[in-house]
């Protein structure tokens, strides 16, 4: 149900590999919360309960979407109220979320929910390399 607003953010994946990594993300604990106009998911937040060394126990929001049409009635607000609560009762001590360094409105957004940019997310492909 979420994968259309998946396909979203990951125009360039092709939806049956969106579907396998989903399967896959399930059983390593992925988790989302999701919101629906009657059968129709409109909202989607991933998450991800872990602990680190320098934040302990945490929750990782992963993926926040909502359907273009609904962008700006609150869906996004909704979803992340919730995700926040969810992790108070799962004892978490900190929230953290990545965003695309080109995606200025989620950058604002979630400003406007407390989160502060506080270091670089480095990636390293391993496709061409072996």
């Amino acid at each position: 149900m979420i994968l259309p607003l998946v396909q979203e953010l990951n125009p360039g994946v092709p939806p049956d590999v969106l579907a396998q990594r989903l399967q896959d993300m399930t059983g390593q604990g992925y988790r989302c919360a999701a919101a629906f106009m009657d059968d129709y998911c409109i909202g989607v937040a991933g998450i991800w309960l872990g602990t680190r060394f320098w934040c302990g126990r945490y929750l990782d929001v992963d993926n926040v979407i909502v359907d273009p049409q609904y962008r700006g009635t609150g869906i996004g607000q909704r979803l992340m109220d919730w995700v926040e609560s969810y992790a108070h009762r799962e004892g978490c001590e900190t929230m953290v979320l990545d965003a695309y360094v080109t995606n200025h409105p989620a950058h604002k957004f979630y400003q406007r929910n407390g989160y502060q940019i506080i270091g670089h997310h480095f990636v390293k492909s391993l496709r061409s390399t072996g």
